[in-house]
């Protein structure tokens, strides 16, 4: 049985924050989840070969069959790029913007924003 000082140690580990009745509710969820573990250990399984491949016992796999077949040139590929250079595609860095936006943000005041 979990309490819910248990929910909120584990919940205070992944940095996440519940009111009391959320943390109540929780609690009732995952009590609830451990009951189906609990119905599961009652199960006779003695009989039951281990499954150690999901397509045992399938006719055909369900999988396409890996085909070689004819594919872009790299002159092909890059033919729409907006730009390009040495045969690679050219893209502006995003990460480094969103996180320069972040921190000037961060600078100019807006507390509701925080940087992690």
């Amino acid at each position: 049985m979990v309490t819910t000082n248990e929910v909120k140690k584990v919940a205070d580990l992944a940095k996440l924050e519940f009111t009391e009745p959320e943390l109540a509710e929780l609690t009732g969820e995952m009590n609830h989840i451990l009951g189906y573990i609990d119905q599961l250990k009652e199960v006779d399984v003695s009989n039951v070969e281990p499954l150690e491949n999901l397509n045992e016992g399938v006719g055909q796999s369900a999988l396409r069959r890996d085909v070689m077949r004819p594919s872009l040139t790299v002159e092909q590929a890059l033919s729409n790029a907006p730009k390009s250079a040495d045969g690679y595609f050219l893209v502006p860095k995003v990460l480094a913007q969103e996180a320069k936006s972040y921190i000037e943000t961060d600078i100019m005041g807006d507390e509701d924003e925080e940087l992690f």
